[in-house]
């Protein structure tokens, strides 16, 4: 069930790739808006954890 949400979040997200550009009309819920922001954050997150670590590569 778990999986199948995260699923229709990330349908939505893509849907609003498109969607929002070109539509006055596009709805975001709060929910919606929530979950997105959660996943940019953990993904902001694990792309600067592995940028540091190649940055630190590179200096050695």
């Amino acid at each position: 069930m778990d999986n199948r949400k995260q699923r229709a979040m990330f349908e939505k997200f893509m849907e609003a790739y498109v969607e929002a550009r070109y539509s006055k009309h596009y709805r975001v819920s709060e929910e919606e808006l929530t979950w997105l922001g959660e996943r940019v954050e953990e993904l902001g997150q694990i792309v600067h954890e592995i940028c540091s670590e190649r940055i630190a590569q590179l200096e050695a």
